[in-house]
């Protein structure tokens, strides 16, 4: 009687405990899928737009020397994002739907040039705030998974399991004893950290909105009047053909 009381025990024992880990370690599971989901969407519906707004504004520029002046005006060593941009059919289609708006030339590609910077700087913004969010649900995760090794640490568990009779569910895996039984449990159960989303997606530092770099910008877009005052014309004659709507 006292035998079949302990065995009861023991097996409730190990039966709760088993829930309870699983359990825990299923919403972890979930959490890290959520995340790379996450970080995909990112990827997948941010990403390019973005691309295109650089791309836009590397249209306007004209030349490399013109982008890079750019990018490190808000904030870059290099013109991110350029070799894609080089391998473009098409660029001055990204021209479509900006506002012609000035009197003179040189006003209406200033206006062309502040426009396309503003359309930058908002999906720059919707991307480093995705960004923000994704790295944060990863150091969360981690630190889940951190305190999920300190709370089951599956050693320590298995410990437990050492004084019992090998269970038919490891005798049906081969194994020969509970000890080789139990490093090949640790081995497919075990958490690894979950990578930060700059494994995945570019991480961008963030720019400046358009009042702090206006007089910046406004006279980069003078020089590129002129340096290339043939490609200017062209420029706004396709934005004037290409109407918004």
């Amino acid at each position: 009687m006292e035998d079949d009381v302990a065995k009861a025990l023991a097996y409730q024992v190990k039966r709760d405990l088993a829930e309870r880990y699983f359990g825990l370690r299923k919403l972890i599971e979930e959490d890290s899928a959520n995340y790379f989901r996450q970080v995909e969407k990112i990827k997948k519906e941010l990403l390019p737009p973005l691309k295109k707004d650089w791309f836009r504004m590397y249209v306007l520029l004209v030349d490399q020397g013109f982008a890079r002046e750019f990018a490190e005006l808000v904030g870059f060593s290099s013109p991110p994002f350029y070799e894609e941009f080089l391998k473009l059919k098409d660029p001055f289609s990204l021209l479509e739907g900006l506002t012609l708006k000035g009197l003179t030339l040189k006003g209406k590609f200033k206006n062309l040039v502040r426009e396309a910077y503003e359309r930058l700087y908002e999906g720059m913004n919707k991307y480093q705030k995705a960004f923000k969010e994704a790295r944060v649900e990863a150091e969360v995760i981690n630190h889940e998974i951190e305190l999920f090794k300190e709370k089951y640490d599956l050693s320590e568990i298995m410990q437990f399991l050492k004084s019992l009779e090998v269970s038919s569910a490891f005798a049906d895996l081969g194994h020969t004893s509970l000890e080789e039984s139990v490093k090949n449990l640790e081995r497919s159960l075990s958490f690894e950290k979950i990578p930060p989303p700059e494994k995945f997606i570019p991480l961008l530092p963030q720019i400046p909105p358009l009042k702090n770099i206006k007089t910046e910008l406004e006279a980069l877009a003078t020089v590129v009047v002129r340096y290339h005052l043939a490609e200017v014309k062209k420029i706004v004659q396709y934005v004037k053909s290409h109407p918004p709507g």
